[in-house]
């Protein structure tokens, strides 16, 4: 993922990704599971003109479903800095929020299936607020970086 913001002089990025592909498994599911009740419906309803036209409809509407959350996927994303972690909200969502590494009180992760899975939730909590990057790509890395860079900006801010 190419970061998709600008930079202030003197400032690098560390690291800029995406949400792990597993985020798209519940809309391939839901995919899978619409075109066989699809082939179901016609099948049960062969000798029923009037529900030819349900299954396609539904079909339709499981692919836009699927293309909307593709996407949402492919437009979010987060990235870290020498000075902060931007977090890029995918389309509709508004423009980046950028969250000031001398303001991060935390960053907690990696939470849930990591291990099995590669991906997981890091939690950021700063100035009152907390984010969540869901589905991160290697949580413990990521989190480990940010702790780093925090540090480092803590330090040099002194």
């Amino acid at each position: 993922m190419k970061f998709r913001d600008s930079l202030d002089p003197g400032e690098q990025v560390i690291t800029c990704n995406r949400a792990h592909a597993l985020k798209l498994l519940r809309p391939a599911i839901v995919l899978l599971i619409v075109i066989f009740a699809t082939n179901f419906l016609q099948v049960v309803t062969a000798g029923h003109s009037g529900w030819s036209a349900v299954g396609p409809i539904i079909l339709i509407a499981a692919l836009v479903y699927v293309v909307v959350r593709f996407i949402k996927w492919a437009t979010t994303g987060y990235a870290l800095t020498n000075r902060r972690i931007v977090v890029f909200r995918g389309v509709g969502g508004g423009g980046p929020v950028s969250i000031p590494l001398e303001y991060v009180a935390g960053v907690v992760g990696p939470r849930g299936g990591a291990r099995l899975t590669g991906c997981g939730t890091i939690r950021i909590s700063a100035r009152g607020q907390t984010f969540e990057l869901t589905c991160q790509k290697d949580p413990g890395r990521f989190s480990d970086l940010c702790y780093r860079a925090h540090l480092r900006r803590v330090n040099a801010l002194r």
